[in-house]
Parts: C-alpha cells; structure tokens; sequence
C-alpha cells in the first residue's frame, strides 16, 4: 500500500471479509456493523506484510485472540478469512507478492 487511497481500499476489503465473517455472529444479531472496526484497523495496519494467506491469518488470529480471547481464533480457525483476504488484496494489487 502506497499511499491513503490503498489504505481505504484495504480497510475496505478487509472489513467486508471480517464483518461477512462475523466470528460471533454479533452483526448478525444486530450489533452495529463498526463492531469490528479496531480489528479491522489494526490487521490492515499488518497487510502490508502479507506474503501469503498464513500471514493473514497469523495476523486475524492474533488480532481476535488478543480482544476476545484464543479459544476461537487459532490460525486454523482463521484461515477461511484470511484466504479470502489475501485473495482481494492481491486482486486489488495491494499485496507486496502481486
């Protein structure tokens, strides 16, 4: 990510996949959709590093376990997002590995 517009368009991306994801199904319920949006800011923060899809979903799954607890957010566990992250960002040509 170059410049704030890559940033937009990262945040972008990685929210509809986290808020699509909805680990707790709180959104689903009816909680406001900016729920996530710290987690969603700090895994952004942490795209420019993404190599691969692990490296997204070592980040979601450090980014989650430190807010809500580790139980449900192993890298197993994160890997569906992560893919489908990873996957956009590279579409998108915000991946270092494009």
């Amino acid at each position: 990510m170059n410049d704030r517009r890559d940033y937009e368009k990262a945040i972008e991306i990685i929210g509809e996949v986290i808020r699509a994801w909805d680990p707790y199904c709180l959104i689903a319920e009816g909680v406001p959709t900016d729920e996530f949006d710290e987690q969603i800011a700090t895994i952004t923060a942490r795209a420019r590093g993404f190599r691969s899809a692990t490296d997204a979903a070592h980040a979601i799954s450090a980014v989650f376990s430190a807010s809500f607890g580790p139980e449900k957010f192993s890298m197993l566990d994160c890997n569906g997002p992560a893919s489908r992250i990873f996957t956009q960002l590279c579409g998108a040509k915000l991946s270092p590995v494009v």
